[in-house]
């Protein structure tokens, strides 16, 4: 390579051609010719059709709700800099070459993600245009209010990554999405209010980004932490193909669990099935990531049941408790499949019960937590206690459907 403009674009089109053989892997010609082009097919068609005639269901759609699914996006993606693990042999020792490549690396990132939200931009703008009456000028400001977001949002992710760990990076984290969520909903309201103010902010967001990005461009000792967010990028498509297949690390963290750490059997009765219930609730409640997810999902769940209307809220409550269950069983028959189990020849059917009996203890906490917090938005003083009574045969029910099959 005669210079770092070489490396850079050897490396693009490497990661191009490696995304592009992954997918392969899972949409060969029978699947595209049968499922993908019909899709794409329909899907053109009926997105032309939102232009011509404007259909009765945008007006469920309220902006609180298109704002929620922008914001979410903006948390989506990294910042990419095309740094590998050979670099510190070779590349590093030329600090110019070196420093040139994450520049380019992190230019590329901006016009990927630019493009992205324009897509995002365009899959919307038909109910942006027909339904909130919004004017060329004011989807641009909201387009430019988005992608500077996710740019921002994406350095500080890195820099507070780089700088915090733990349990006190994590509560940041929450901190930092509750309070940038409302923020972003009064500057899209400022958008179809007062434009000029969205323009300020517009401008704040950009010397925000010019700062941020020098910061991190001469961040010290981000090398690894570079390597190993390149390589997660890098595997992302692969990773969601095999992550039933991949063999998941267990490191110990605890030598006593917080949990059941003197506890004795929690289900009643002899047998392996019970047995196995009891290995599974402990291991999901000692799990810390689990409960990390869990509160994230309850958080944002519950919040939706202050906004949503009284129809769409029962929807989204028998939603959330069928994603629970499945989330539940999806945990337990991992950990069915861990090394220990194996060495014991149990057979499927003690595994099955075993699920039937863990998952509904499973997913009542998360489900009474939305459940109480939906009887609330009800205002009223039978809402809480109707909710909360209702979510105890929520939970054993659709754990009955889902856990009828193993």
């Amino acid at each position: 390579m005669k210079s770092s403009f070489q490396v850079f674009t050897r490396r693009v089109r490497s990661d191009w051609h490696f995304q592009y053989r992954a997918l392969r892997m899972a949409v060969d010609w029978v699947i595209a010719i049968y499922f993908v082009i019909p899709l794409m097919i329909v899907a053109g068609y009926q997105y032309y059709s939102w232009w011509a005639t404007q259909p009765s269901w945008f007006s469920w759609i309220s902006m609180f709700m298109i704002t929620a699914v922008f914001y979410i996006f903006t948390w989506l993606g990294t910042i990419r800099y095309f740094v590998e693990e050979g670099d510190q042999l070779f590349l590093r020792q030329n600090q110019k070459w070196f420093r040139h490549l994450m520049l380019l690396g992190y230019r590329y990132s901006l016009v990927l993600q630019g493009i992205t939200t324009l897509i995002l931009m365009l899959v919307f703008l038909p109910l942006l245009v027909q339904t909130y009456a919004y004017s060329v000028l004011q989807v641009i400001c909201l387009w430019l209010l988005t992608y500077l977001l996710k740019i921002n949002l994406g350095l500080l992710r890195q820099l507070l990554t780089l700088r915090l760990n733990g349990i006190v990076l994590w509560l940041l984290r929450i901190v930092i999405f509750a309070g940038l969520f409302f923020l972003y909903q009064v500057l899209v309201t400022e958008v179809s209010h007062n434009i000029y103010y969205s323009w300020a902010a517009i401008l704040l967001f950009l010397v925000l980004a010019v700062f941020l990005s020098k910061m991190r461009l001469q961040e010290k000792g981000a090398f690894f932490a570079d390597i190993a967010r390149e390589r997660d990028s890098r595997m992302r498509i692969v990773s969601l193909m095999l992550i039933r297949v991949v063999e998941r690390k267990r490191k110990p963290t605890r030598k006593y669990p917080l949990l059941f750490g003197k506890s004795q059997r929690l289900f009643k009765g002899k047998g392996a099935s019970n047995g196995i219930a009891d290995l599974l609730t402990k291991s999901f409640f000692r799990n810390g990531t689990q409960w990390k997810q869990t509160i994230q999902f309850v958080a944002v769940i519950s919040a939706a049941m202050f906004i949503l209307p009284g129809a769409l809220k029962m929807t989204i409550w028998i939603l959330a408790a069928c994603l629970l269950v499945f989330w539940r069983k999806s945990f337990c028959k991992d950990e069915l499949t861990a090394p220990f189990l194996t060495l014991f020849p149990i057979q499927d059917t003690t595994k099955h019960q075993a699920l039937q009996s863990t998952i509904p203890i499973l997913v009542l906490p998360a489900l009474i937590l939305i459940s109480l917090c939906m009887g609330i938005s009800f205002f009223t003083w039978w809402g809480p206690l109707l909710m909360v009574g209702a979510a105890i045969p929520l939970a054993y029910g659709t754990s009955s459907v889902f856990t009828s099959w193993y």
